[in-house]
């Protein structure tokens, strides 16, 4: 019925390209008598879209020398899309007008098809785009974005270049070998030739900014502690769930919604729920370091002494995140824009527009306020990694200052506290298992990014990197701990196999039970599961998913090494994916844009094509999230290192005359 509508409104023909013309002839074919409409529109039947982006027919349209136009159905909490054809004589300009606006909407209004679509004709809105002339306009965001770019690769690169002009003057070219025969020479010897001006040595800055040496950093793949090697796994598998998802997504928002329900009750669907938990699993690494490294002795001495000293980390943390995180935001919404064309290009105003303002991302505070004005949609994660972050800090204070049980004591209270809260937000909001809560008004502010309904998982990591942290430094010394008992208990009876078996056996078979176990009640129009149960699943199945996690993790946090967590979880790629998941997390949604809403013919929700999409998005994350640590987080973390070491310096004495 709406794309009747749509196709009644879109084939007027009039004899003049005037905007007003044009609507004057709809409003008098909206006069006529049913059967007259149709038989006007019924030669243009055929060119009409029917769901969300079916663009196939944009070549067909123009072939037939017909206008082709693209409108979206600007709602709340979710915007409908239509590609369809209509006669030449008409543009999408003559729809935007406030006459066409207001002549369309009275259309819906009295014929009762906006009561029948849940359409509120008085907050939604109607864009019209024409893909031959849609261009977003030039504003001085793309500029001050594009002359930042300009010049931060105008410093990586003049450390390259300044060694390729010494290499030139120099009678030789510099080679290894060089290395390993300046260390044989005498020290009068070394002390000369560092003293010699002819040689190129790069200042602070631009060695900090030098993508040769910034490269070799992120190639150095050498693992520094085996006990931590799974991590590797981790941060990649996480992230490419995080991907696939997206990709799914994305796709499902743009094909047609017959393939979307053929899929809705298959594996394709519940997979796609399930990638949620990577970012769960984010929140738990983010915890577990967060314990590891606050809680080093010599660390929780400084801050004892100083406390002070705690702020040195808030600012470590903000300097690894704020450059490449602003940067990415501009770069979406200033430079994304202008990367593709097509009949669905239009469809990257959802990913690119940041109509709340970068603002509330840079302050991390955007989960604060629930008006859907997203910038930046995926950032959300982390504001509330900051936010938990911030929150942590109150345990590791209490920590440092030597009431180390009483603060494993508060984490757990925390855990409690805050599983406590997310069973009554189930409660109070209805939100039942992963599935049936994707229509529900209050699901993605009041839960999805909110940071304590998501905090548990943050919360267990931290408490599991300080036992990891006291287990290694109980190595030196007598002390006993947890995770040292278990280790000595395990080997010193031979059961270190039952261990290992027993460890993956049930972290594999928690993970797989939530991966699947819901698949039967998703699979049912009325629920099977009573609600009661529902609630308590949806409340507990995020720790549940991390517990699990902890539990395959715990062998070789204990030095218990086997083909899976030293190889598999610790091979070339993983560690590679590892060093720059950042990076990648960040880039990768503006990836899936671009290969997901240029192409002239609407995606298909299968399986291969998903999968294709999904390889192709891994790779270029890769690529440009390589780029992106050269470019900007190695860059500005030298200079952070930096900045840390000439503060916590300590100050020279200066003799007096009296001394």
């Amino acid at each position: 019925m709406l794309i009747f509508l749509l196709t009644l409104v879109c084939t007027v023909y009039c004899e003049s390209n005037n905007s007003s013309y044009c609507i004057e002839k709809l409003k008098q074919l909206i006069q006529q008598p049913i059967n007259e409409q149709i038989e006007t529109i019924l030669p243009y039947y055929s060119l009409s879209g029917d769901w969300i982006g079916k663009f196939g027919y944009y070549d067909r349209c123009f072939r037939n020398e017909n206008a082709y136009t693209s409108v979206e159905i600007d709602q709340q909490l979710y915007k409908l899309y239509y590609g369809f054809c209509h006669s030449n004589k008409c543009s999408a300009k003559d729809f935007n007008s406030k006459d066409g606006q207001e002549t369309i909407k009275k259309i819906l209004n009295e014929s009762g098809i906006a009561n029948l679509f849940n359409i509120n004709i008085d907050t939604t809105k109607l864009n019209f785009y024409d893909p031959i002339s849609y261009y977003p306009n030039l504003d001085w965001g793309t500029y001050v974005t594009s002359g930042i770019l300009v010049i931060l690769f105008i410093m990586i690169s003049i450390d390259p270049i300044l060694r390729f002009i010494s290499a030139c003057k120099s009678k030789h070219t510099p080679d290894v070998r060089d290395q390993r025969t300046s260390s044989r020479h005498s020290s009068f010897g070394l002390r000369d030739g560092l003293q010699d001006k002819s040689l190129y040595q790069p200042t602070s800055i631009i060695k900090d900014f030098s993508a040769i040496v910034n490269y070799n950093k992120i190639i150095n793949l050498k693992t520094i502690d085996p006990n931590l090697s799974i991590f590797n796994g981790i941060r990649a598998i996480s992230f490419m769930m995080v991907a696939y998802g997206h990709v799914n997504e994305m796709t499902a928002t743009s094909t047609y919604v017959s393939e979307v329900n053929l899929q809705y009750k298959s594996w394709v669907i519940i997979i796609l729920y399930d990638m949620m938990y990577a970012v769960d699993i984010f929140f738990w690494v983010g915890g577990f370091f967060l314990g590891y490294v606050m809680c080093e002795e010599r660390k929780a001495q400084s801050v004892h002494q100083k406390p002070l000293s705690i702020l040195l980390s808030i600012t470590h943390r903000l300097m690894r995140i704020w450059p490449c995180y602003l940067l990415c935001i501009a770069i979406n919404s200033y430079i994304i824009p202008y990367l593709g064309t097509g009949p669905r290009w239009f469809l990257q105003e959802r990913a690119t527009q940041c109509p709340g303002g970068a603002w509330k991302n840079a302050l991390f505070i955007d989960n604060f306020y629930e008006d859907w004005l997203l910038c930046f949609g995926w950032g959300w994660y982390l504001t509330c990694d900051f936010q938990l972050f911030l929150t942590c800090l109150i345990p590791i204070l209490i920590y440092c200052f030597n009431y180390k049980v009483f603060s494993k004591i508060l984490i757990i209270f925390m855990i409690i506290t805050t599983l406590g809260w997310a069973y009554y937000l189930s409660i109070h909001y209805d939100f039942l298992i992963p599935g049936r809560n994707t229509y529900n008004p209050d699901y993605y502010y009041k839960f999805y990014v909110s940071s304590y309904a998501r905090a548990p998982p943050y919360f267990l990591g931290l408490l599991i990197g300080i036992l990891y942290r006291e287990f290694k430094q109980s190595k030196n010394s007598r002390k006993i701990t947890y995770l040292k008992q278990f280790r000595d208990y395990a080997l010193s009876n031979g059961q270190r196999l039952i261990m290992q078996v027993c460890c993956y056996g049930l972290g594999f078979g928690i993970m797989a039970f939530l991966f699947f176990g819901w698949k039967k009640e998703f699979n049912q129009i009325e629920m099977t599961w009573p609600k009661w149960f529902q609630h308590i699943y949806h409340a507990l199945c995020r720790f549940l998913f991390t517990f699990g996690l902890t539990l395959i993790v715990l062998p070789n946090l204990v030095g218990a090494y086997d083909l899976f967590n030293s190889k598999f979880m610790n091979n070339t790629l993983f560690k590679f994916m590892a060093k720059i998941s950042f990076t990648m997390y960040l880039v990768h949604l503006m990836l899936i844009v671009i290969l997901t809403e240029t192409f002239y013919e609407t995606p298909s929700f299968i399986q291969l094509d998903l999968i294709t999409c999904f390889i192709c998005a891994i790779v270029l994350s890769i690529v440009f999230g390589l780029l992106l640590s050269i470019l900007v987080e190695l860059p500005f973390g030298n200079l952070d290192t930096r900045l840390i070491k000439i503060i916590m310096r300590p100050k020279r004495k200066v003799d007096t005359l009296l001394d």
